[in-house]
């Protein structure tokens, strides 16, 4: 209490002027545009931010967004939930490439931790539905994680060496960064990166403590190269790898610690091994004649590989895997008409997929000997009425396809196999009129989206939560959903606000299905099915003011509500029920503290997460992560302080969850940290 008291006295004290840099988004549109230009809500993590906030992981950044919840199923493992979905429905791009595949899972998973946060410039994070731009699976958020060296003009100077060590307490990790950037001659740049990472067993806050068997292991490898070929044309290359080894699934064994009431597991061991791949050439023009103003054109090749081990007791044990080879080729056009702004492009990417199972020689969780095409055509309009007021009208195709070879028959286990297209047409208005150019805009949208079942919906058959298991579902068409939002957006020298509303309609939506089997592991069997009719509605605001020279007042506040409806029970009544581990209302209050005469500053932040109680049966039945009546709600205080010893020397502290609470996010099957040390130190030469 004493906290927030101080916290509203320093509300009062006087302000001074600084000014604001306009920021520019790229995702949303797929042009350069201002925020205020921007018909989407928006936000943007800066590699600076990444190194003095010390995040842990990608997602760990990404969930710092008001608005957005981090889910974790282990320590390794996690996924954002923004605007009432996670897991597939939330699309992941590397340098506008996607990472999405044809295996992805629901949920929070561990694809999004594959993603080095060493490695990234920026996080461009659009809320919303992006579909007509990017496809399926873009229809709570999209993210796009732009690697380092994304200009030539990004080196400055001959070379840059850098090294970056992060150590904690309470996560008992260690991570060591070096990376060096050149300047091979006038007209060529090549960055090179490479990270080490050991995190041991968590500490809990409270009476908790450490939590055993949720440590692992991680390397990154990173490679770039930038080339000016002419003064209208750049080449680049790129390279990333990402290991992680032995990664606990905690929760479904025994060494879980129950949290307010939670089961514990009953598995002696269930660890995942994770690999990502991802090399890309790419060029890039600012001028092709009368057919574009602009154009890039992408190669791209992923490779993602993951294998489990499961002890269940010591006489039972199994494995399984799956690889999932992707070939990509994207082209991407601007061109300027008088008053039109079009924005086109063709997509293709193809997915080979091998999968194996100790325990089913037809297949492994998802069908073997599989491949998965996707191709998309889309076209937008981007016109200007004059300069303070644009109408952008867009426009997709797109057309998927599976053809899967070995599947086990759900209801006989038989071998059994999939061929199946299917085609999607969807289109959206969105229009943004800046009030007072370059300080202050609104916007309104109506955008379609869709995504097309993949082969984690169509042919998985495993564990999937508390005492479930998943079998292959043949007939499953694409969700549709349709996207209202409106926002408001202001920004001057002392003060800014972003707020934004959403009405989110649900059509189709591919939901779980008890079929009132039970297998010879006493799980529950599951299928699924297009029942899933529903909406999602909520805001968030942000909130940024600056009471003096030296102090910055940060605020934001997010609320949803959704339903769908869904099954149940194995008596298949159709019930409307919460969307699954819908986010609980929550808030974000920090300040930020930079003397003028002092190369330091210091933040402080509370985190505060209301009580999720509006839960669906399946939240219910979740006893392992969600505990009986709901997750409780949780107060978080966090202090951040750095000091920049000199322009080569960065050091920086960390003391999260002082209070040493012991909480846990809702629908994730882990404690947070309790009180936690972080130390980083950032040298360049």
């Amino acid at each position: 209490m004493k906290i927030i008291k101080s916290l509203l006295y320093l509300l009062m004290l006087p302000s001074f002027a600084n000014a604001v840099d306009e920021v520019i988004v790229i995702t949303a549109d797929r042009l350069a545009v201002t925020e205020l230009q921007s018909a989407y809500s928006t936000d943007v993590i800066y590699d600076d931010q990444l190194f003095k906030q010390g995040f842990r992981t990608t997602v760990d950044a990404i969930g710092s967004l008001s608005g957005v919840l981090l889910q974790k199923t282990a320590h390794g493992q996690g996924s954002p939930y923004i605007r009432g979905f996670t897991g597939f429905r939330n699309l992941f791009l590397i340098d506008g490439i996607r990472l999405n595949n044809s295996t992805f899972r629901e949920g929070p998973n561990q694809y999004w931790n594959t993603i080095d946060p060493q490695s990234i410039a920026r996080f461009e994070v659009v809320k919303g539905s992006t579909s007509v731009a990017y496809g399926s699976d873009a229809i709570g958020g999209t993210v796009n994680a732009m690697t380092r060296l994304q200009s030539i003009d990004d080196i400055n100077g001959e070379q840059t060496a850098r090294l970056f060590y992060r150590g904690s307490t309470a996560e008992q990790s260690n991570q060591i960064r070096a990376s060096y950037d050149t300047k091979v001659n006038d007209n060529s740049v090549l960055s090179v990166g490479a990270t080490g990472k050991k995190f041991g067993d968590l500490i809990a806050g409270g009476n908790t403590n450490k939590q055993p068997n949720t440590g692992y292991d991680e390397y990154n490898i990173d490679i770039k190269w930038l080339q000016t070929l002419s003064n209208d044309w750049q080449f680049s290359a790129a390279y990333f790898k990402t290991k992680q080894n032995d990664v606990p699934r905690t929760h479904k064994t025994i060494y879980a610690k129950s949290f307010a009431g939670t089961q514990i597991g009953k598995e002696l061991k269930r660890d995942l091994d994770q690999l990502h791949e991802l090399s890309y050439l790419k060029l890039a023009t600012e001028q092709l004649d009368q057919f574009a103003d602009s154009a890039d054109f992408t190669l791209s090749y992923q490779k993602q590989q993951e294998s489990r081990e499961r002890l269940r007791t010591r006489d039972r044990y199994d494995t399984q895997g799956v690889t999932v080879k992707t070939l990509g080729i994207n082209s991407h056009f601007y061109k300027q008409l008088d008053q039109h702004g079009l924005i086109y492009g063709v997509e293709y990417y193809h997915d080979d997929v091998d999968s194996f199972s100790s325990k089913n020689p037809i297949q492994g969780p998802v069908a073997d000997n599989s491949s998965y095409q996707w191709f998309g055509f889309y076209l937008q309009d981007k016109y200007a009425f004059n300069k303070q007021s644009t109408l952008d009208i867009g426009m997709r195709w797109n057309y998927m396809s599976v053809d899967a070879n070995k599947i086990s028959d759900p209801l006989t286990g038989n071998l059994t196999q999939l061929n199946k297209d299917w085609q999607n047409f969807i289109g959206n208005i969105r229009y943004n009129y800046q009030i007072t150019p370059k300080q202050h805009s609104i916007y309104f949208g109506i955008s379609q989206g869709f995504r097309a079942p993949n082969l984690s919906d169509l042919t998985r058959f495993d564990s999937a939560r508390s005492n479930e298991f998943e079998t292959p579902s043949l007939n499953l068409d694409s969700e549709y959903y349709v996207s209202f939002d409106s926002g408001l957006k202001y920004r001057s020298e002392r003060f800014d606000y972003d707020l934004a509303l959403y009405y989110t309609n649900i059509k189709d939506q591919i939901q779980r299905v008890p079929t009132g089997r039970q297998n010879v592991e006493g799980e529950f069997e599951i299928t699924k099915m297009n029942l899933g009719d529903g909406y999602a509605y909520g805001g968030e605001f942000d909130l940024r003011y600056q009471l003096n020279a030296q102090l910055n007042f940060m605020a934001s506040i997010a609320y949803i509500e959704g339903k769908v409806d869904t099954f149940p029970t194995s008596e298949q009544k159709l019930t409307r029920e919460y969307l699954s581990r819908i986010m609980p209302t929550n808030a974000r209050i920090g300040l930020q503290y930079t003397p003028e005469s002092y190369n330091w500053w210091l933040n402080t932040e509370i985190i505060a997460f209301a009580k999720a109680d509006r839960l669906s049966t399946r939240d219910k039945s979740d006893q392992q992560r969600i505990p009986i009546g709901g997750t409780p709600s949780y107060t978080v205080l966090n202090l951040t302080t750095g000091y920049m010893v000199s322009e080569q020397l960065l050091l920086s502290l960390h003391l999260n969850n002082i209070l040493d609470k012991n909480y846990r996010v809702h629908g994730s099957g882990q404690n947070e940290a309790g009180i936690n040390f972080v130390g980083s130190v950032s040298y360049s030469f």
